[in-house]
């Protein structure tokens, strides 16, 4: 199991735009079967990297997307972001599980 996560740095005062569009995009690929993303937003009066949006989802695997499969609405949300962003990034992190442990010794 992994979790994937996006970080989209937003220009000031952008980072609620730039939540929205995320969270469109990710409802387009939740609409094909990937799983739920929660979708956050750092800095505004909490601690953290102010004016960054995050969505983060799991994946049972990591596999390349295929251009084909990619929801069309996601090139015309990604666009309309991309004006309101400096920097868009991802992440991937594989879950620590018990038998993960076990296969290592570990355990």
């Amino acid at each position: 199991m992994y979790t994937i996560r996006r970080v989209a740095k937003a220009k000031p005062g952008k980072v609620w735009e730039v939540a929205n569009q995320l969270s469109k995009i990710c409802r387009a690929y939740e609409e094909q079967g990937r799983n739920k993303a929660q979708v956050y937003i750092g800095g505004w009066g909490l601690p953290g990297e102010g004016d960054t949006v995050y969505a983060e989802w799991t994946q049972e695997s990591i596999e390349a997307i295929q251009f084909s499969k990619v929801p069309n609405s996601v090139f015309t949300d990604h666009d309309k972001m991309a004006t309101m962003m400096t920097d868009y990034t991802i992440e991937f992190y594989e879950m620590v599980t018990p038998e993960k442990l076990h296969e290592r010794g570990l355990s």
